[in-house]
């Protein structure tokens, strides 16, 4: 009998393994630069006369504009958590996160997502030029759909200052139609832990009423940043590589 547990605990402990791979839940989607502001904004409550739906005044200078026009983006704007819930699968709220493609025994190719609401940062725009932007998120906060993958990358990480700062200020061309992105390269400098390395992201940004929706993306050699690729029996191989991403809600000073 003995004998027949310690045969049998191993598989079945595989065939638990196996069937939380397969249950799992789908990788959640890239961020879309070309998505309009309203697709994450619908939840926001944000009025057309400048007020949440509770009552409170809204931070924007002067309320929203009618739908039919282009709104002047010059002021400060801060980084929102508090607008929409944060739903790292669904990608809904304000967040910060990344994407890793890996190789699973019994599964194959996988890409791992883990996304982390903890962000702040402001914007400063002026006229058609962005003239400062800091974002900072906190990745000991980062969620998967593994709590296993979670912990090794937590233990990797840990609490680590994570940051991005334009290098100066960008210019950029108003959008023609009300809540249309506008996409553009964004040169500055990546900072995970003590390391800084200059990045490009490509940066979108629309508005939808008095939000500012900011999505963003860029690929990271994770060696150049001195971060050491989690490692698990389950997994045979991770990507050196991996896409940082973003989607910010902020609103006007």
């Amino acid at each position: 009998m003995r004998r027949v547990l310690l045969v049998a605990l191993p598989v079945l402990g595989l065939a638990a393994v196996a069937a939380f791979l397969i249950l799992r839940d789908p990788t959640p989607e890239a961020v879309d630069l070309t998505a309009p502001a309203a697709d994450a904004v619908g939840a926001a409550g944000i009025a057309d006369d400048g007020t949440d739906e509770g009552g409170d005044v809204d931070a924007g200078d002067g309320g929203s504009a009618a739908a039919d026009v282009v709104v002047d983006p010059s002021g400060t704007w801060t980084v929102r958590t508090d607008l929409v819930a944060f739903d790292g699968a669904a990608g809904a709220g304000s967040w910060v996160g990344y994407r890793i493609d890996e190789e699973l025994a019994t599964v194959g190719a996988f890409t791992a997502v883990g996304r982390t609401p903890d962000v702040g940062g402001t914007v400063v725009v002026a006229g058609t030029e962005v003239l400062e932007a800091t974002i900072t998120a906190d990745l000991s906060t980062l969620t998967s759909d593994s709590g296993m993958r979670d912990g090794q990358v937590r233990r990797r990480i840990g609490d680590r200052p994570t940051s991005f700062e334009l290098s100066g200020p960008l210019a950029f061309e108003v959008p023609t139609e009300p809540g249309a992105a506008v996409v553009v390269d964004a040169p500055g400098r990546l900072r995970i832990g003590e390391v800084e390395r200059d990045v490009v992201v490509v940066l979108a940004a629309s508005l939808d009423g008095d939000v500012l929706v900011v999505r963003g993306a860029v690929d990271v050699t994770l060696a150049d940043f001195d971060v050491v690729v989690p490692r698990a029996a389950i997994v045979l191989s991770v990507a050196d590589v991996a896409t940082v991403e973003l989607q910010l809600l902020l609103t006007r000073d």
